[in-house]
């Protein structure tokens, strides 16, 4: 497929913010991490069960990992089309 200059400097724009909001779910979902000493893949486990609580905290970080996963699978769309 080729891309016009304009579509692909678009696409690249997209891949820029796709980093941005990667880098800003990773450091969200690390400072729960730190505060609840455990993994964000632990955390899912047990929230997913129910086996942990229902605080707040922990419907954020559920939502930032989510989000953090969409993201990464965005850029990763992105890479392969801008290549």
């Amino acid at each position: 497929m080729q891309l016009t200059r304009e579509t692909k400097n678009s696409l690249v724009r997209e891949y820029a913010l796709c980093s941005s909001a990667i880098a800003y779910y990773k450091k969200a979902t690390k400072e729960f991490e730190r505060k609840y000493r455990i993994t964000t893949n632990t955390f899912l486990k047990r929230f997913e069960t129910g086996e942990i609580g229902d605080d707040a905290d922990y419907f954020d970080w559920y939502a930032f990992s989510r989000l953090l996963a969409q993201w990464q699978k965005t850029q990763t769309a992105l890479r392969t089309a801008i290549r």
